[in-house]
């Protein structure tokens, strides 16, 4: 007789569940096909780290505290980073032959085999909390490349104040992360860092300047691109629709910003991603067009009667627009206007502002 157990009379065994549990975990499983341990988890009858630490016993594997670990920084740059954190995996020590890794799904067999493949060597494989080896990821990872990460991006938005530059794109590839600033139909490259970064650091380094953020990504191939409005300001929004073109992005409490417009216009968010630090509505209905806030570059063409909170860009002239220190590098000059006006006032006046006139 096989000596393998379930995962559900381990946790019996071990005093994790008791038998209605077990009843309950088994009908969530059948009703919606995930695995027992993960309807558990679900049901909220155990936790993750007591899957972890029953498997351990079932495979005959360690089972590692995790918060013990002092991470190997020479063996972690061997693996990217985005491979480590998709899988929740730690490489503990490598030999001529072996590699040893944590992993929280010890039945990982897809990543064991890219590590093999990869090394060329045998892997050891033992288990533990997820949650925290993730923790212990990104804390390591903090130390490494969140220095310039965070000193580049400081600059950028010391750089970008009281200008109509209000997102931040960044393109990640495996070897690279490109920046560029965005705004009034502008798009200015201020620097390329070499590395390997993933969203989550980007989101960290904006989370370390407390700063809250809109955002909206895509990917393809192996590049991601993730745009980032930083929300610093805190406006007084005197009518709406609103319309807004300067870096520190805010709005009041109950206010939101539009995702699609009418008429034709083009997106302002063209999916449904979460928004962190941010609350965002779809607009699908008409009746909702009077409660939005636009961009300068995307904003309904006839309109009346907006509050309107922008910075109008005009070409530096010490540099004619090739960047010099009068003007931090971006070729601008920035003229703020705020109010309430007209879609045929505004024009005016940023015609007249662009044309240089009183």
């Amino acid at each position: 007789m096989s000596k393998w157990k379930s995962i559900g009379q381990l946790l019996l065994e071990f005093g994790l569940i008791n038998e209605n549990d077990l009843k309950e975990g088994l009908d969530f499983h059948k009703e919606t096909g995930i695995r027992l341990g993960e309807a558990l988890v679900k049901l909220r009858r155990v936790s993750m780290e007591d899957i972890n630490w029953v498997l351990s016993k079932q495979l005959d594997i360690p089972f590692v505290i995790v918060e013990d670990i002092i991470p190997n920084n020479e063996l972690f740059s061997k693996f990217k980073k985005e491979f480590l954190l998709i899988n929740k995996m730690i490489p503990l020590y490598e030999t001529d032959d072996q590699i040893s890794v944590v992993a929280e799904d010890p039945f990982n067999e897809t990543a064991v085999d890219v590590i093999e493949a990869s090394f060329g060597k045998k892997v050891n494989i033992s288990t533990g909390s997820g949650n925290k080896i993730e923790e212990l990821l990104r804390n390591t990872y903090k130390k490494t490349i969140f220095p310039e990460l965070i000193n580049s991006l400081e600059d950028i938005l010391k750089r970008i104040k009281n200008t109509s530059f209000y997102r931040i794109d960044f393109f990640m590839d495996e070897n690279f992360c490109r920046i560029n600033v965005f705004g009034f139909g502008i798009v200015k490259n201020i620097l390329t860092m070499e590395g390997t970064f993933v969203i989550t650091d980007i989101f960290n380094a904006f989370d370390s300047f407390n700063i809250p953020f809109l955002y909206d990504q895509s990917a393809g191939n192996s590049r991601t691109f993730l745009a980032v409005y930083p929300l610093v300001n805190r406006l007084e929004i005197s009518g709406l629709p609103a319309v807004l073109g300067k870096f520190g992005l805010h709005r009041p409490e109950e206010i939101t910003f539009a995702d699609t417009h009418n008429y034709g216009l083009p997106l302002f968010f063209n999916n449904n991603n979460p928004v962190n630090g941010y609350g965002f509505y779809s607009i699908r209905q008409s009746t909702f067009f009077e409660k939005a806030i636009y961009l300068i570059d995307s904003s309904p063409e006839d309109f009346k009667d907006h509050y309107v909170n922008i910075c109008i860009p005009k070409e530096c002239p010490y540099c004619n627009g090739t960047g010099c220190q009068s003007c931090k590098d971006l070729g601008y000059e920035f003229n703020e206007i705020e109010g309430i006006y007209s879609s045929d006032n505004l024009k005016r006046m940023i015609k007249e502002d662009l044309n240089g006139k009183d």
